[in-house]
């Protein structure tokens, strides 16, 4: 049985309402947007929105917000731009996205995270949306720092800026791989050396420090300049960039043993 929906099966409002939605392009759109596509005093909201959820037009992402699946995209689902979700679940814009979406963007990796990482304040979960994965990950505060804004589809969207994102990738990446990735763009000057180091001072993590610090310091960056991250580390115990060996060469100035298989 064919179940691909025309505009047969839509009465004359919905018509009106997948019109409006289509022309202005949404993907994305809340309780209230959804009020002022319908005629003014219309009583039967509600039953609309529920007819629209039924005839798989709408698909609800979280209370008082949709996605929007127009007539064409029907059964599978219009594909949305799963970096603007973080907007949807957080109004007052207190999250960002980054991890290995943020690893791809800035060219840190070639890999296409079949993930979404939205990394916030509030929830922990692994959500489905329109077939997309969305994996929300709660971090205290003292994380929320190095965050800046990109363009999407014309909205804009919070993510972790290059530099916050070096560190990340080399909290997550294998170290040996991260290693030469990072010292490479340290050394052909592609990012902001001073802010890398002033974030990486910041990081409360003491084993990214290190890391940081050793990755500056085979970049060929002064001494002076790590001065500070050198302080933030010392006197702090012994480490590997290993999570399975502490067999390797130590750096005995950042207090690490460097294993880089």
């Amino acid at each position: 049985m064919n179940n691909i929906n025309t505009f047969n099966t839509f009465g004359k409002n919905e018509v009106g309402i997948i019109a409006r939605l289509s022309y202005y392009d949404k993907d994305i759109i809340s309780f209230e947007e959804l009020k002022s596509y319908m005629p003014v005093g219309y009583k039967y909201v509600k039953q609309a929105i529920y007819n629209l959820k039924k005839k798989k037009i709408l698909t609800p992402i979280k209370r008082g917000i949709y996605s929007f699946n127009p007539i064409w995209s029907l059964p599978s689902g219009k594909q949305i731009n799963a970096l603007k979700i973080g907007n949807a679940f957080f109004s007052n814009k207190n999250y960002y996205v980054g991890y290995y979406n943020m690893f791809n963007f800035y060219g840190l990796t070639e890999q296409m995270p079949k993930t979404t990482f939205i990394l916030n304040k509030k929830i922990s979960a692994t959500k489905i949306i329109n077939g997309l994965e969305f994996k929300f990950i709660k971090l205290k505060e003292e994380f929320f720092y190095g965050i800046t804004e990109i363009e999407i589809d014309g909205e804009k969207v919070k993510a972790s800026d290059k530099e916050r994102t070096m560190l990340d990738f080399i909290d997550y990446w294998n170290f040996s791989q991260a290693k030469e990735k990072i010292i490479e763009i340290i050394k052909n000057r592609k990012c902001n050396i001073q802010k890398f180091i002033e974030y990486a001072v910041l990081f409360p993590k003491v084993k990214i420090r290190k890391f940081a610090g050793m990755l500056l310091d085979e970049a060929g960056v002064d001494e002076k300049a790590t001065k500070d991250l050198y302080k933030s580390i010392k006197d702090t115990a012994l480490i590997s960039t290993s999570r399975f060996s502490r067999r390797g060469k130590k750096n005995k100035k950042w207090g690490a043993i460097v294993n880089d298989k």
